[in-house]
């Protein structure tokens, strides 16, 4: 054999004693493995094999990054099981079993792989049986990873953040999670002089001299294997090195900046923009490792006020809450919370409406004119709330918030994110037979109750990870526990009771087949009362304070994975 020779099979079994799986076998058994493996570089998105397709080969990875992910249905969004780093292997069961393929492989960081073919695997294992146990400890181990990975969230483990305060970020997710965090400072402005912090809750890395195109997705897939979150610090100004570093992220991160053109051109995921507070940088923490805490507040008439008590807690326990969906009374006191009010002005704004819904408060304006389809026009309830919002819209909110409202003529359900307030939560508020249909952007609306009276959909669809449902609408046996009270047996009922519970009736129905599956669900015990028992509001306040408190250990638990 020449000296080239001999070189280049040192230099393969040098990169094999790299690999873990490799780095137990005896010498003669590297050098024939040495002697069959073929080494390719792919580059970012490319496909090394795919779901279903017979396998014939087995990969290692030298550098870089795949990510292994299967089809789970036609027009169903892939799910990602797992992403590899340096040290792996993947393919073998197909090859071993002469099975097709159980997922598909796509690159996710440029990658140097060794390729084993299946004629040259069985003369190898014939010849060394050592290596078919080595791949059963190394199957074990696997599955002992994949269990624990099962009980972690994914979530952007890759990130580009645009500005030097990336380490601020960093540390936020480090509290979060108490996982391994790493930034790659490429910005060129040493961002570890910068830091400020009591521990070392993190590590800062400034990037070498000589960083490339090249060698740079070696350096990110050494670093995403080593630790469990990889920030990418850059300059907002385009380089080669920061289009790759942005095209290899998972999310990209602005402070307070505008994002280039060539930001949004590269980036193949999610841009998230920060204004630099802590709240908002504890939110963006959140949205990179899929925390979001989403809180849907459901429709009940007088008996949402519980939710006022559950906001309470929710704020005292420190439960970081990043959008609100309302229905009915849940978009009324959720939109007060959302647009500014701190939770005691909610609590006072909700003692009061006992005043309000007295036939002398002015609110009460008559629909004399037919066609009649309500008492009341609402338009004055519309004014009265637009001067409690201070004519803020949506865009104005400190939390995100949707209100949900039905379209009497289509039967659909209306979701409001933009414009006035007061218009989206008079429109949700409406209840049946009492105020007109409202009126706004070609719809007849009315109580969002009547299409979905516990949101937690919408906050599904808007990307929340975690779901806490505050649902004050009683159960059939409660509702049925509480009308064989003598007392209430003995109370003629009034035909704004009547409506009331004919809308409850509705409501608890509607929950049974729309209800989203929640992470936490807050059950305030409501039904002593009635919907219209406005004069109750101390009780359901502490109601829903006792509920939030129960709930606590569960939300916990589910934020600290």
């Amino acid at each position: 054999m020449s000296e080239a020779n001999n070189a280049f099979t040192t230099m393969i079994i040098d990169s094999l004693t790299r690999i873990p799986f490799f780095r137990g076998l005896p010498p003669e058994a590297l050098s024939a493995i040495s002697a069959k493996l073929q080494r390719i570089r792919l580059e970012h998105g490319a496909v090394v094999f795919t779901q279903d397709e017979l396998g014939d080969a087995m990969y290692l990875i030298e550098s870089g990054q795949i990510k292994v992910s299967v089809n789970v249905g036609a027009g169903q969004p892939e799910k990602v099981v797992n992403y590899l780093g340096p040290g792996n292997f993947f393919g073998e069961m197909a090859l071993l079993l002469n099975q097709r393929r159980s997922a598909t492989v796509t690159v996710s960081i440029d990658a140097d792989l060794w390729v084993l073919r299946k004629a040259d695997m069985d003369e190898l294992l014939v010849d060394y049986p050592v290596i078919a146990l080595q791949i059963t400890k190394e199957l074990s181990r696997r599955l002992t990873d994949v269990v624990t990975e099962n009980t972690r969230r994914p979530g952007y483990t890759i990130s580009a953040v645009f500005g030097t305060e990336a380490w601020r970020l960093a540390n936020s997710i480090y509290n979060l999670t108490r996982q391994r965090v790493i930034v790659l400072d490429i910005t060129g402005e040493d961002i570890a002089a910068q830091a400020q912090l009591p521990d070392d809750n993190f590590v800062i890395l400034e990037a070498m001299e000589n960083l490339s195109t090249e060698n740079f997705g070696e350096t990110l897939g050494i670093l995403a294997d080593g630790f469990d979150w990889v920030l990418l610090a850059l300059p907002t100004n385009y380089s080669e090195v920061g289009a790759k570093a942005v095209q290899l992220a998972k999310a990209a991160v602005l402070f307070n900046k505008s994002d280039p053109d060539w930001i949004k051109s590269y980036s193949e995921g999610p841009i998230f923009y920060c204004n630099g507070t802590q709240t908002e940088i504890d939110r963006t923490a959140r949205k990179i490792t899929h925390c979001i805490v989403g809180l849907a507040l459901s429709s009940g008439g007088a008996r949402g006020i519980a939710h006022i008590g559950v906001l309470e807690m929710l704020e005292k326990a420190g439960i970081p809450v990043d959008m609100i969906a309302g229905t009915s009374a849940g978009s009324l006191f959720g939109g007060l919370y959302s647009s500014g009010r701190s939770v005691e002005e909610v609590a006072d704004f909700a003692r009061n409406l006992i005043k309000l819904i007295d036939l002398k408060s002015g609110l009460w304006d008559p629909k004399l004119r037919l066609p009649w389809s309500g008492l009341i026009k609402g338009n004055a309830t519309a004014k009265y709330l637009a001067r409690q919002f201070n004519d803020a819209t949506f865009a104005d909110t400190r939390i995100p918030f949707y209100v949900v409202a039905a379209d009497v003529i289509s039967g659909e359900e209306v979701v409001f994110e933009s414009g006035p307030i007061a218009e989206a939560v008079r429109a949700s508020i409406g209840m049946i037979g009492i105020f007109a249909p409202y009126q706004l952007n070609e719809h007849h609306l009315i109580d969002g109750g009547a299409v979905n009276p516990v949101p937690a959909s919408v906050l599904a669809e808007k990307g929340a990870n975690i779901i806490i449902a505050s649902n004050v609408i009683p159960s059939l046996e409660a509702e049925r526990a509480r009308g064989k009270d003598a007392a209430y047996r003995n109370q003629n009922p009034n035909f704004l009771g009547v409506l009331s519970n004919m809308m409850s009736i509705m409501e608890r129905e509607i929950v049974k087949t729309r209800m989203t599956p929640v992470d936490v669900l807050i059950k305030p015990k409501v039904e002593v009362y009635s919907a219209m028992n406005y004069d109750k509001a101390e009780e359901f306040l502490q109601i829903g304070r006792s509920a939030a408190e129960e709930a606590l250990p569960l939300i916990k638990k589910l934020l600290n994975h």
